[in-house]
This record gives structure tokens, sequence and C-alpha cells, in this order.
């Protein structure tokens, strides 16, 4: 965690910003649900996070660190609230992007807990990041995946039986790979069923969730486009043949989404190892991070750190 970055922190939430206002321009209905003053809030707290930890003078640094907590406090209540009602009104459209806002909001605020030498606190703080994030990110990927049947079909281009394996045994939480083969990957094999079929059984809110990641601009809350065009057209047959070939983008979204899972549980190793060999923060990022002289691309590093 004492590699990341802020710049690196602030190039993934216009990422973030990105992908939601590509959204926003295909959603009419959704667009009084995006409160722009509150990422711009978010975005602000971070920065302003960023400024305090270069400072040079000990108690500056300890002074805006303490007034930054409050408003990220405000954001995580703000994203968590607005990722319940996304997911429990069934349009799962910007469920990704909240957890990831959530996941940076969370660790900046633990980087200054860590600042002010309240160890305990940052702990406690990245358990409450783990609780409420985990769940939300298992639910995630489990949409994606509600039948992962479709991913086998000729139209997926490149997608590996073993990557969708991976991320079933994740959802699952079955560790045995040949009962998993044996019941998802083997009997979609043998009973391929067709394009149309797999698409018009999945739910809506998963096809919003796969759309918003292969196609923004089609995405709508009450309708997709296989809603709207009879499947004896062949303009229809085409269009969503041509949205899973993307497939491997929804692969590497699910694999992202558990990878998030895997750092927020070693960020509290980090720190916990941090605290058993009594040292400040400072001396930590001095021991983890390369001399600032450094040609070492500590970027490559930061970015192995932080969700996609």
């Amino acid at each position: 965690m004492s590699a990341i970055g802020f710049a690196v922190v602030i190039s993934k939430l216009n990422q973030i910003d990105s992908r939601i206002q590509n959204l926003q321009a295909s959603i009419s209905e959704i667009k009084n649900k995006i409160d722009r003053s509150i990422f711009a809030k978010t975005r602000s707290a971070i920065e302003v996070a960023e400024i305090a930890l270069k400072m040079s003078s000990s108690s500056s640094r300890r002074r805006l660190v303490s007034e930054v907590i409050q408003p990220l406090l405000e954001a995580e209540h703000y994203y968590q609230a607005a990722w319940d009602s996304d997911w429990n009104e069934g349009n799962c459209i910007l469920s990704r992007e909240y957890i990831l806002i959530l996941s940076l909001v969370y660790v900046t605020e633990t980087k200054c807990y860590l600042e002010l030498e309240e160890h305990e606190m940052a702990l406690k703080r990245l358990a409450e990041a783990e609780e409420i994030l985990k769940p939300r990110i298992r639910k995630y990927v489990k949409l994606l995946f509600e039948d992962p049947s479709g991913y086998l079909h000729s139209a997926c281009q490149g997608v590996r039986p073993s990557s969708i394996l991976e991320i079933l045994k994740y959802v699952t939480a079955e560790s045995n790979v040949d009962k998993l083969f044996d019941e998802h990957i083997r009997t979609a094999i043998f009973n391929r069923c067709s394009i149309e079929s797999w698409t018009d059984s999945i739910p809506l809110r998963s096809r919003n969730a796969i759309l918003a990641l292969v196609a923004p601009s089609l995405v709508g809350v009450e309708w997709t486009l296989w809603d709207r065009m009879p499947w004896n057209t062949g303009a229809r047959r085409e269009v969503i043949l041509g949205l899973m070939s993307r497939a491997n983008q929804v692969i590497a979204a699910a694999q992202s989404m558990i990878e998030l899972h895997r750092r927020l549980e070693g960020y509290r190793h980090e720190i916990n190892e941090m605290v058993r060999l009594g040292l400040s923060f400072r001396e930590w990022q001095d021991l983890v991070l390369p001399p600032k002289s450094s040609s070492e691309d500590q970027d490559s590093k930061i970015l192995l750190l932080l969700p996609a």
C-alpha cells in the first residue's frame, strides 16, 4: 500500500470519471443520480492528501491530513449508498465504478491515519473497507457470471475455460476444479445453447453490467438492445455476436475485481508487519520504496497495487 503514488490514484479517478460520463451520456434516466459535485469533492480531498503527504513540515502534514479525513468519510458513505441503490434497483450499471472509487478513498484515508501514526485506527478503517467492499465485489463478479456457459460460445473470441474456472472458484468458494468443470464447463461444451437463448435468459441487471463494460452506449435502465429488436432480424444477431466478441473485457474486469479483493488483504498484512517491526509510516516507505534518485520504474510497482 505504501507504494501507491497519488499521481496514479488521480489517473485512476480520471479513468473512472471518463467511464461514468460515457454511461451518463447514454442513460438519461440516471443522470440526476450522478452527483458531479460529490465526485469533485472526493477528487479534491485525495489531491489535498497528496499535497499534505509531500510537505516537509511534520506539523503542516498532520494538520492538513487531519482536515482531509472528514470529506473522505463523507465520500465513503455517499458511494456505499450509491452502490446499494444501484444494486437494489436492479440497474447495476455503475456497480464497478462505485467499488473502484470506494477502494481509492479507503486507501487514501488509511494513508492519512498512518501519517498521523494512528496505526490502530488505520487498521480499523481498512477492516471496514474489507467489510464494505468484499461482499460487493463478490456480488458484482457473480453478476457478470450468472450463467458462465455463454462465454464458451464461439463468438467469445480467445476466452479460456481456465480463466472462467478461476473466476468460478472465487464466486462459488469451491476449490474443487474438477467439480466446477463438470458442473459448468463440461455441460456448456456438450449442451451448447444458442447465443440468443443465453442473452435472453440472463437477468437484466447482468445484461446491463456486461454492456457497461463492452458497449456503454447501449446500456439502458429499462431496456437493452436485444429487447428492442426481434431475433429474426440479422442486424440484431450481428450486434449481439459483435458484443460477445468482446467477452475478454468482461473476463478482465472480473479478474481485476478479484485482485482488488486480495489486495485489500495484502494492505492489512502490510500494516500489521509495519506495526510489528515498530516502524513509522515514513520509515516503512523508505524501506519498501526505491530511493527517489533511483532509475527504477516505480509506476510498474504502483500499478500492481491499484484496481484496473
